[in-house]
């Protein structure tokens, strides 16, 4: 009797900003986007961006958490219409 093989998972697609696993280095990074057949991460606190296969990210346990970053603003007041004119 042949035996039937499973096919292949595909890969996880996680939305961008979203924390994963990488399973090449077993950090947790953030999801960048996919281009060109290649995963694009970034380490959570910042800084280089790379590529990955695809297969190579999971999602973390406890389900999708997004990165967020908080940029300060400029000053909140408003501004008149004439302000910087010249």
């Amino acid at each position: 009797m042949a035996c039937k093989k499973n096919p292949a998972e595909p890969p996880y697609r996680p939305r961008i900003g979203e924390l994963v696993k990488d399973l090449t280095t077993g950090h947790d990074v953030v999801f960048m986007d996919t281009q060109g057949g290649l995963a694009y991460v970034r380490p959570v606190g910042g800084g280089v961006e790379r590529a990955l296969d695809p297969a190579a990210i999971r999602p973390l346990p406890g389900g999708p958490t997004l990165a967020v970053r908080v940029v300060p603003g400029g000053p909140r007041g408003r501004r008149r219409v004439d302000e910087g004119a010249a």
